[in-house]
């Protein structure tokens, strides 16, 4: 619908004339009549609307008022005042800004705006960095989208299953808990953070989810269009806890003999990965991926694509592991093949009888080869593990060196009692309706 105008009329407010127009604007009710009033104080023609006439009088009366206090407060100003204010104008009128009040105005509406948060300059710049630098707007994108984009990214380029198992299990955890349809640009810090400590982990727990949530912003910002802005990583802010130290629960040299002495007949699929954990220190998932080519005579070299931290490191074969891996040397093939890891320790309890707390096999390594070797950095090295967890975990005073002596010299009884592995699929699980292990 167009607006007509229909007449004029100029009004002198007190000795300043301005012009007022008469406008019909058709609507569903009727035509209906406005009264624009002309004004030129900004620096640029601007038309006020008005209801009634006598109301863009009114308002003309006042922008009169105002004019008359201006012009006072300038002869309140000082020589350099003015001259600030003369500058002002200048630059604002050089940057195409029109007059210097409406640029205050301006000012003062995005100030008002932004709530004291950060300052226009602030703001100004975040927009350049963000959106102003030619790319893709970033595209709104709901917290469940993102989270399966990302999670079909780790699989994608070929992350182990259990660090993607890991990022599915954490994200659906998260959505559980997140508001329904929340997009992934809405999210802060505080919610972030009241979200993982609400489910009650432990302090590591709730620094890992601070870094996959980190490293799920992270990439987000860099798809194409991107889904968060750039820059935009609430997970960053979150708050990093302090992991309280606690001993370690590690495996004891008696339990271990024990079972060693059972597995070959009750689960002699298991023993090589057993052996390989507590006599090397390997993860029970880097074990099962090593294969026969990379053991040779005197190490291990686990390739850095079958380790946990993408890095190789070569590994000393002990005397008792070179006793126990010469049952069933052969050049190629893998190690432990058909092991089901979350099965592992229930069906150690389950056929052998001892029951392990989490990594205790490994953590047994790591005690009972510190005490050995009396080397933090090495058994980091062999481990994987950085010299700080190694410290923290394996400077056990619990531990002395004759039960480290005793660690390392436990040998097969003999070759004869050794049976030939079956597959894991001719083996009983450890509990109604489990898998193999």
């Amino acid at each position: 619908m167009s607006k007509r105008k229909h007449q004029s009329i100029v009004y002198n407010a007190d000795g300043v004339e301005f012009t007022i127009y008469q406008t019909i604007k058709p609507t569903k009710a009727g035509p209906r009549v406005y009264w624009l009033l002309e004004d030129y104080t900004t620096g640029k023609r601007r038309l006020l609307n008005n209801k009634t006439l006598r109301a863009a009088q009114q308002r003309a009366d006042k922008i009169r008022a105002a004019m008359v206090k201006g012009q006072a407060n300038r002869f309140a100003l000082s020589e350099g005042a003015w001259q600030d204010m003369c500058v002002a104008r200048e630059a604002v009128l050089s940057m195409g800004g029109g007059s210097l009040s409406a640029a205050a105005q301006e000012w003062a509406d995005c100030t008002l705006r932004l709530g004291g948060k950060v300052s226009l300059l602030e703001a100004v710049q975040f927009y350049v960095t963000h959106y102003a630098d030619g790319g893709s707007s970033p595209q709104p994108t709901g917290f469940v989208e993102a989270a399966e984009q990302y999670h079909q990214f780790k699989l994608d380029a070929g992350k182990s299953k259990g660090h993607c198992k890991n990022i599915r299990s954490e994200l659906d955890r998260l959505l559980s808990a997140l508001p329904p349809g929340v997009r992934l640009d809405q999210l802060t810090a505080g919610q972030l953070d009241a979200v993982v400590v609400g489910f009650g982990l432990k302090e590591k727990t709730r620094n890992e989810y601070r870094i996959m949530l980190s490293s799920l912003y992270s990439w987000a910002a860099k798809q194409n269009p991107p889904l968060v802005p750039k820059g935009f990583n609430p997970a960053q802010d979150m708050e990093r806890h302090k992991v309280k130290h606690q001993e370690v629960e590690f495996l004891r040299a008696a339990d271990l003999r024990k079972i060693l002495v059972a597995a070959p007949t009750k689960r002699p699929d298991l023993v090589p990965l057993i052996v390989l954990v507590c006599f090397a220190g390997l993860r029970p998932s880097e074990a099962v991926r090593l294969d026969w080519s990379e053991v040779g005579a005197d190490y291990i070299r686990l390739p850095g694509k079958k380790s946990k931290t993408g890095y190789s490191r070569q590994i000393p074969i002990q005397d008792n592991l070179k006793a126990w891996l010469a049952l069933w040397r052969k050049n190629e093939g893998s190690i432990c093949p058909g092991i089901d890891l979350p099965h592992l320790n229930v069906a150690i309890r389950h056929f052998l009888g001892v029951r392990l707390s989490h990594d205790a096999m490994r953590h047994g390594y790591g005690t009972h080869r510190q005490k050995v070797l009396k080397n933090v950095g090495a058994v980091a090295d062999e481990m994987g593990n950085s010299p700080v967890v190694c410290r923290r975990h394996y400077l056990n005073a619990l531990c002395s060196e004759q039960e480290a002596a005793e660690w390392f010299s436990i040998m097969p009884v003999a070759a004869a009692n050794i049976i030939h592995m079956p597959s894991a699929a001719g083996v009983p699980s450890a509990v109604a309706g489990a898998n193999a292990i």
